[in-house]
């Protein structure tokens, strides 16, 4: 959950989520205990969903981000006594993502970490491995 370190500045998401006025913190300075109405998880590591669990107050909603390979286990319990909403999020619809894209309704470019040539392939693949967002540019110098 926690995105980055103490000394580096917000993300490109969290700040497009703060600039429309929607409250974001880090787990390590979110409250404490199980207060949050809204967790998402995109940690990306298996330890997201039932540290989400910590956070999430009754009857909240944890949103589902993370796609962890490998075997899962979880107690169920905590979702049912607690009547948590669990919400996947999937990579779609696409047809809408690129017509709001085309149009300017979304501005993904505070997104974008870095930018390369594409000669430099294999370094923006390393730095993606480091759960950077990495722009190949093709035909520019």
């Amino acid at each position: 959950m926690s995105e980055m370190g103490a000394d580096m500045q917000p993300s490109g998401s969290r700040l497009l989520l703060e600039a429309r006025g929607i409250q974001t913190a880090l787990l390590d300075d979110g409250p404490a205990g199980r207060s949050a109405d809204i967790v998402v998880d995109c940690t990306g590591s298996d330890s997201g969903l039932p540290t989400a669990l910590t956070r999430v107050r009754p009857r909240g909603t944890i949103v589902l981000k993370t796609t962890v390979a490998g075997s899962q286990t979880l107690a169920w319990a905590p979702f049912v006594i607690d009547e948590i909403t669990l919400v996947g999020s999937r990579c779609g619809p696409f047809d809408r993502a690129l017509t709001a894209l085309d149009r300017g309704e979304v501005d993904v470019r505070p997104l974008i970490q870095a930018r390369l040539p594409l000669e430099r392939g294999v370094e923006a693949l390393e730095l993606a491995k480091q759960r950077l967002k990495v722009l190949l540019e093709i035909g520019r110098e």
